[in-house]
């Protein structure tokens, strides 16, 4: 009989932990209500496989073997070449192959998602807490092998996303239909981000009843850090009106409209810039100089989660240009929206149903159409020459994140969660 850890959680996560807000957020609720906590994450530059921090365990389980790192180095670096020998090319012509890269990608995940789920099992938790549908089947392995609980916790609506429609091979595709349509009957516990992407699970599977919104809003900031870091490192000055996108930089965020719309500004004074990881392998960056406006846009790495508010604070207005090619976008409310608010700054956003219902209601923020770049650049004007405009849109923001958009309401609905299955 397994000895299960009473009161133990393993939180599973196919990304980095340096940069989810909302994993760690989890953590410390479950931390401060006497949970005992293992998380299973992906593998972190510079950071131990195994470490202990603050009592958290953290396991990051390698994804490739030094043979297959050495190997992938030299692939990338043959495809990175501008004057490409005839090895390079075959390499490029390989990588770009969709057959090559789908038995790729299994010869790469189906030994990482084995050691996901024999650390998890390992962990011999009380309840396995799943991180999106790529982490769903891992965790109710776990959880059926320990006799477990399982929770399953849906950060995106993966079967609408861009994503599953566009990235996904068909044989994934059904895979991955299969996993979610199986494990969702035997969660304990699922929940949604948003009310409409709940609305929308509880279509696809009428059967589910046990379904918590918890949205994705940042822990409170009472006293906000001091301003002039973000300008700092842009050498901006003070009069410099900072135009500000964080987020991951990949395609259907908007981020192309936004280069252009860049270019469409009429004000000198606004700067561009972009924080991030980015997905998208240089392309902004290759289009910032092929469009001409270097001058205007800058390209920062991403900051841990910790260190964030104090870029945020800096800036004069956020964007969430979100394009509606999946409902997974036109349902999103996105972390760097309460975080914007939080850090009381205007935002512009894409004229979606989520987004729109908060900002109307709070007052904090343009919604344009996503697609139109001048109405991305008319609202980019309007607001860098407005300050009034600013302020009072901004501060609404701020008012709204202090007394309602805020972690604070949100953790206590996680936190009765797992108290109903102690």
């Amino acid at each position: 009989m397994i000895n299960l850890q009473k009161h133990s959680v393993c939180l599973v996560v196919k990304n980095r932990l340096s940069n989810d807000a909302r994993v760690k957020k989890e953590i410390n609720v479950l931390k401060k209500d006497g949970w005992q906590v293992t998380v299973i994450a992906m593998p972190e530059q510079d950071k131990p496989e195994v470490e202990t921090i603050k009592g958290v365990t953290i396991i990051r389980p390698p994804i490739f073997s030094s043979v297959k790192t050495k190997l992938k180095n030299q692939i990338a670096h043959a495809s990175s070449e501008t004057k490409l020998s005839l090895k390079a090319k075959i390499i490029r012509i390989l990588r770009r192959n969709k057959v090559r890269r789908f038995f790729a990608d299994l010869a790469r995940d189906i030994p990482w998602e084995n050691k996901l789920r024999q650390a998890a099992i390992k962990t011999n938790a009380e309840v396995y807490h799943a991180n999106d549908l790529d982490t769903l089947q891992i965790c109710a392995t776990a959880a059926k092998k320990n006799n477990s609980k399982l929770v399953y916790d849906s950060h995106e609506l993966w079967l609408e996303s861009s994503r599953f429609f566009i990235a996904t091979h068909p044989l994934n595709k059904v895979r991955l239909k299969g996993i979610e349509q199986k494990c969702i009957r035997v969660a304990n516990e699922v929940i949604a981000v948003t009310p409409l992407r709940g609305k929308k699970m509880k279509e696809m599977y009428p059967s589910l009843t046990a379904l918590t919104i918890i949205e994705n809003a940042p822990e409170t900031l009472n006293e906000l850090p001091e301003k002039g870091s973000l300008r700092s490192r842009i050498n901006a000055s003070a009069d410099t009106v900072i135009a500000l996108y964080q987020g991951v930089f990949c395609p259907e965020r908007g981020l192309e409209e936004l280069l252009k719309a860049a270019k469409l500004t009429t004000n000198p004074k606004i700067k561009f810039v972009f924080i991030g990881m980015d997905a998208w392998n240089g392309t902004l960056q290759k289009k910032a100089v092929e469009m001409n406006i270097t001058d205007r846009v800058v390209f920062l790495p991403p900051v841990p989660s910790e260190e964030l508010p104090q870029i945020t604070v800096d800036a004069d207005m956020g964007f969430i240009l979100f394009r509606n090619t999946c409902l997974n976008h036109y349902y999103s409310l996105p972390n760097k929206l309460y975080e914007y608010q939080m850090a009381g700054i205007p935002i512009i956003s894409s004229d979606f149903p989520e987004l729109k219902r908060v900002l109307t209601e709070v007052g904090s923020g343009l919604t344009v159409n996503p697609e139109s770049v001048e109405e991305i650049a008319s609202a980019v004007d309007r607001l860098a020459q407005d300050i009034q405009l600013r302020k009072e849109m901004g501060s609404n923001g701020r008012k709204a994140a202090l007394s309602k958009y805020n972690w604070e309401p949100q953790s206590l609905l996680f936190r009765d969660l797992y108290r109903r299955l102690k």
